[in-house]
Order: structure tokens, then sequence, then C-alpha cells
């Protein structure tokens, strides 16, 4: 559904759409009114097509969780998050007023009292933050909105996590945004509230300058030139900036963590006094600078002696240091490490005398995941050792979604396929539907699946009668008109409607009797059992992944079935489906809450094993019982 189609919903009954106010790369956000209170709000809605990966609900859910947790004036509100049908969506505080990207390019650089009373606003709100123990790793203009009485807010904490949680690479993608993201983030470490006052830092050098102290040809470029450079002097563009203020702003951006304010707190303490004009201490002093001595008018010429004696010194030290590196180790020619593992690369990187830097992850067709696809600089630079090098690692093909092929042609469906990058195989079966149309389909529409994975279309002969058996086709994921679309084309009817809690979207089906690859007697009803979505103890609870591996044995039947049920500790069900054949190696995820989970994995009907024991994290290099690794 289009933005535009979205205005004049009403989500969950309660939540009018007004009109569009804003959007971004994961969601678009409304103006709405709350029905049940009379007020109006904002309301986040994840992206259509968005919504099919389960990671990128998970973070946009954890954005309303991390939101939702903060009490402070200088953080916009979370009140209610939710799923209508197929859309997720998170209600929020509404602001009048703009967001300070916007404003910033409407006015240009501001002044220095107004660009400090604005960061003073934002470290309060990441002071409360982290005193939650949640970074926000995304600081920037656009994620400050500017209320019209003046106050200032953040939002979008949709990256934000525990400090012990994470680091620049997640789920395939640099998380932060690469002009302001921090020299560790920008490394791939762990980062703290240090790192968020770093993005405070490129925050208040864009307000006083106008743009952000780094730029470059690619996202990459920009993060190398975090790591690698020291920022410019503020005063080099605004020589009005006074000199404590210049001082806050390199303290801020220092490469080192240990060297920027430990805490929001501490930063804003001297960032009040900078404003009543005492002097920023030095990097690593813990008091205020020593009280100020009357100039002497005999001990001018005598300072200028010293003043121009330290400037010698300097000179001779970097004439020095010039010709040291002159003499210093030959310049090597960087070498191509496209398609080596990370661990590989690094020790060619570490034997030539480079610092490897991981950059993040990209989708590749050709290059197996967690193999190198660049590096930059680019194979064949010429380098001198110990500068360093940043490498792009494969995440593996990237997904495709599986589109709804039950009761097209076999042509129109193969074609389908081929636009989403998948491949087709037809199987012909009897069946009272016209000949050539596809009765079922191997894999269930709206299941994300690697790239090329083949899908097996069965199709009709036109020779069944109205009589005939039919092969139940597979419902799991469908909502119910298209549940009911797709039992129609082989002539059967929806019967009756159950409900459960699931980790799937809610009334989109989970599971049906009888089951997928059975045979009924056209016109007999299929019975469906339909998601609630997530059981209300979810929202508390860890969300989790597993990946699940089969052999379907070379004994089994050339059509075959295999069925995975999960169930895990917050009470929610979960099955899939997948039609098979002999010696097929079947892969799929499971998504399941809490702290414990268990799947029975069944060919035919038939169980395979004892049940598997989930857990939130496999130890590295080993997988649990039954084939699955499990990963959150």
């Amino acid at each position: 559904m289009t933005g535009r189609e979205m205005v004049g919903r009403v989500l969950a009954g309660r939540y009018d759409l007004l009109d569009r106010i804003g959007q971004g790369g994961m969601a678009v956000v409304y103006r709405a009114r709350d029905l049940a209170l009379n007020r109006l709000v904002a309301v986040k809605v994840l992206r259509e097509h968005l919504a099919e990966d389960p990671s990128l609900v998970e973070r946009f859910q954890l954005e309303a969780r991390s939101a939702a947790s903060l009490d402070n004036r200088h953080v916009v509100q979370v009140f209610d998050v939710g799923t209508d049908l197929e859309s997720h969506y998170i209600v929020m505080e509404l602001v009048d007023g703009e967001n300070l990207k916007d404003y910033l390019t409407r006015t240009g650089p501001l002044p220095v009292d107004e660009a400090l009373g604005i960061v003073d606003q934002v470290a309060a709100a990441l002071g409360e933050a982290h005193a939650q123990h949640i970074i926000h790793r995304d600081i920037k203009p656009q994620n400050i909105l500017l209320s019209e009485d003046g106050s200032v807010k953040v939002t979008d904490f949709g990256i934000a996590q525990a400090i012990s949680a994470g680091t620049l690479v997640n789920s395939g993608s640099m998380l932060g945004t690469a002009q302001y993201v921090s020299p560790e983030q920008a490394r791939g470490r762990s980062v703290g509230p240090a790192s968020d006052l770093y993005g405070l830092g490129v925050l208040l050098y864009e307000l006083l300058a106008g743009h952000p102290p780094f730029s470059g040809e690619s996202p990459i470029a920009v993060a190398l030139r975090h790591v690698q450079e020291a920022p410019p002097d503020i005063r080099g563009e605004r020589p009005d900036v006074p000199p404590g203020v210049a001082a806050l702003l390199a303290r801020l951006l220092a490469k080192d963590a240990d060297e920027r304010y430990q805490s929001a707190e501490a930063f804003r303490r001297q960032l009040e006094a900078v404003r009543r004009g005492e002097p920023e201490p030095e990097v690593g002093t813990t008091g205020g600078a020593a009280p100020p001595t009357q100039p002497v008018p005999r001990r001018k010429r005598r300072t200028w002696l010293y003043v121009l004696a330290i400037v010698l010194l300097v000179l001779a030290g970097l004439i020095y240091a010039f010709l040291r590196w002159l003499q210093g180790p030959a310049p090597v020619t960087l070498p191509n490490l496209r398609n080596l593992t990370v661990a590989a690369a690094k020790a060619r990187l570490t034997q030539e005398g480079f610092q490897p830097v991981m950059l993040g992850q990209r989708s590749s067709s050709h290059i197996g995941r967690g193999r190198v696809v660049s590096e930059s600089p680019a194979a064949g630079t010429v380098l001198r050792p110990g500068q360093t090098v940043g490498l792009l690692v494969s995440s593996g093909p990237s997904p495709a979604v599986v589109p709804p092929l039950v009761g097209d042609d076999e042509q129109q469906a193969a074609q389908a396929l081929q636009q989403a990058g998948l491949k087709s195989h037809p199987r012909t079966v009897t069946s009272a539907a016209p000949a050539g149309q596809v009765v079922k389909q191997s894999i269930p529409s709206g299941r994300t699946v690697p790239k090329g994975t083949v899908v097996t279309l069965v199709v009709s002969n036109g020779r069944g009668g109205a009589a005939a058996n039919q092969v139940v086709p597979i419902l799991s994921g469908m909502t119910t008109s298209s549940a009911s679309s797709a039992l129609s084309s082989v002539g059967m009817t929806l019967g009756n409607l159950s409900y459960t809690y699931s980790t799937e979207p809610a009334n989109t089906v989970v599971t049906q009797s009888p089951a997928p690859d059975a045979t009924a007697q056209s016109g007999a009803p299929v019975n469906v059992t339909l998601s609630k979505g997530p059981s209300p103890a979810s929202a508390s609870a860890l969300a989790n992944k597993s990946n699940v591996g089969f052999t379907v044995p070379s004994s089994a039947p050339r059509h075959s079935l295999v069925e995975a049920k999960v169930t895990d500790s917050a009470g929610n069900e979960e099955v899939y489906y997948q039609s098979v054949a002999p010696g097929q190696q079947v892969s799929f995820t499971v998504s399941w809450y809490g702290q414990s989970g268990e799947m029975v994995l069944y060919l035919n009907g038939v169980a395979q094993g004892s049940p598997t024991v989930l857990v939130p994290q496999a130890s590295p290099g080993q997988n649990p019982p039954g084939g699955s690794s499990n990963g959150t």
C-alpha cells in the first residue's frame, strides 16, 4: 500500500491517518487522530516491502521499546505500538515544528549561542538514555525536532540497543549515518555513551559551519576519514567561535573515546562553564583552568621569545619527522583481497604492515558469505605500512520474496519467479482446475528466500473432473482472502477459523487441516488457524531467530512434505511447511521469543527424532541438536 493509499485508513480501529508528514528509509510518518483520546499524534508505519523481513520488523519494534522507556521532555514520547493486518506501526507524540536539518538548510550556520543551546538540550536527552543503558547511535540533524515553543526533542531510536549489544555491523548494514559515525563505530567495535557524544560533536560542528566536518564520494570513504583524519579546526570556518567553544568541540571529536567527555552530564557542566566565559580545561584534567593572571608589560617580549622558540622547535621536529618518513618503510602495493575470508584478509594485511578495519556487509550473488567483496583503498593502491585498509564483507545472496503464484498460468508464474530472481520447476498433476493453471507452489508466497531458489509449480492438466481428489495447497503466511483464492483455484473452500499467538503477522495462516500435499475431494473445506500476532509476553521477551537445516532422506517418497512446529516460552506457536524431494537440502529461518523454545521436525507427518531445544545463542562454531543454529 502506498503512502497516499494509507491516508484515510484507521489503524486498529483507533488511529485515523490524516496526512503524510515525513518519511525515511524504513518507515513513513503520518499525522493522525487518536479516536479514543481525541488527540493528534504521529504514527510511524513500516514500509510494506520491508515488513516481509523479520529482522527489520524487529528493529522497528525495538525503536518503540527503547524510546518508550525514556521519560524526558527532550525525547519524543512513544504512546503505543502494534500491528494491523500487514501494517506495523508506532504511535508517538506529535511535535509541531520542523527537524533540525530542514531548519539548518533554511537558515544556514547558526549563531554560537543558539547552536550551544540546541546541543545542550540534545545532551539532556542523551543523558536520560544513557542512564537507561540505551545508546542512540545515530545523532544527526534529521533526528532532532524543533518544536514551535523552541524546545528540542530527539527522535528515532530505531537502532538504539543495550550498551553491550552491538557493533557497527548488523544484519548486513552499517548502523548509523557515515557523516556522523564515531571512529570506534566505524571500526565495528562496541560503543558506549562517548560514541553518542562524538555524534553530538559532529552535530555542533555542522550547526556552526553549515556542514559536517567530513565528506567523501561514498559512505565508506567518509567513515575512513572519521577513523584516520583529525577534524578541522572550527575557527577556520567560523573565526567568531570563542576559543573555549572550539576546545569543547575538539574534545567531543577526539578520536580516542577515553579522551572525550565520559558522560552527557559532564559535557553539559563544562558547556555551562564555557558559556559563562570560563576556559575549557585540557583533555584529561578533572578541574577547571587555573585563575587568570594580569599581564605584565615587561613580560610580553619574553613571552613572544618563548613562542618563537617553541615554533622553531616544532618546525625542527617536523623536519626531522619528515626526513625519518622518507627513510621509513618502503611503500607497498595493496594486495587484491577479493573473495578471501575475513581471517585470511586480515592476516594478509597485518603481514604487509597495514591495519584492517571492518566497514560493514553487502549482499553478493557471486561471493560467499563472510568473504571480502571489496577493499578501500582499492587493490593496487601504493601505501606506506601502518595505514588503515577497510574491508567490505559479503552477507551472501540478497534475499527474494516469493510471489503469489496459485491461480496463474504456468508461463505467468515462471515469469513472476524470474523477475523476483527465483527459478521455477513445473510438475503436472490431475486436477479439475483449467489446464496449465498453477494449483500449488512449493514455497508459500511472502516467504523470504535466497535468490536463485527453485520453486516447484504444481500445474493442472485439466482432466481431474469436478469430483476428483485435489492436492491441498500450502496456505501458511497467507491472509484469509489469499487462502480462500488459493483453495478456490483447486475447487476447495475455506473452512473453520481459529486463532493462536504466533510470530507470523496478525490475521495470516499459521496451520491448516488437512495439511499441505494431502488429497481432498473437490469442494472439501480446509480449516485454518490464524495468527493473533506475538503474545503479550513477547513485548518484554528476547526476540530470537534460528536457522534450520535438514537433509531429506533419499528413501523418502518423490513428493514429500517437511513440517516444522515451533513453540516458545512466551506462548507463541509457529508452523513452517515446505514441499521437498528425496535428498533435497532444506534450510529456513524460524522466529521465536523468550529464553527457550522447542522445535519438532516432521517428514510426511512423522517426527524426525526428538524435539530440538532452541536457545538464544549457540556457541561459536557449533549448532544445537537437530541442525538448527540459533542467534538473536
